[in-house]
């Protein structure tokens, strides 16, 4: 018994893989690997971090990941633009049981960072979106961090 419960939540990356597979065809190279789930959950926890923002969500795996490394007190709010992927997302965060940690915003990334409180830091930013608007994000994000990294 012990043992299925620990092998749940990976079964949960797999299942969303799968699916992203599945219903997204060749767009599921945008999705990150498992290898780099593993770091980011490893990485979030290593550093503390309690707030996060990821730019890009597509079906939700490094969302999960990270969600799963801030902890049950840990919050994350997704950008993306997209509410087909995103269900997807919703879905699985369902069933790994991070719903509750993730805040997903369906707007263009840049109109959700302006609209959030000025005195909002995060302790984490992943940038994973449409690769020209790179810059916009960085500086739109950076005077949001909680501390340098």
């Amino acid at each position: 018994m012990e043992r299925a419960a620990v092998r749940a939540p990976r079964d949960n990356l797999g299942r969303l893989m799968t699916v992203t597979e599945e219903r997204t065809g060749g767009f599921s190279r945008m999705q990150i690997g498992g290898d780099q789930g593993t770091l980011f959950e490893m990485f979030t926890r290593a550093i503390g971090a309690r707030t996060a923002i990821e730019i890009g969500t597509f079906t939700g795996y490094s969302a999960l990941s990270i969600a799963r490394g801030l902890g049950p007190e840990g919050r994350l709010i997704c950008c993306d633009v997209s509410e087909e992927w995103t269900a997807i997302a919703r879905e699985h965060w369902e069933l790994a049981g991070v719903a509750d940690r993730i805040d997903l915003r369906i707007a263009p990334a840049l109109d959700t960072l302006a609209a959030l409180p000025d005195d909002l830091r995060f302790d984490l930013a992943f940038i994973d979106a449409d690769k020209p608007s790179y810059g916009q994000y960085y500086e739109a994000i950076l005077s949001r961090m909680s501390r340098a990294v």
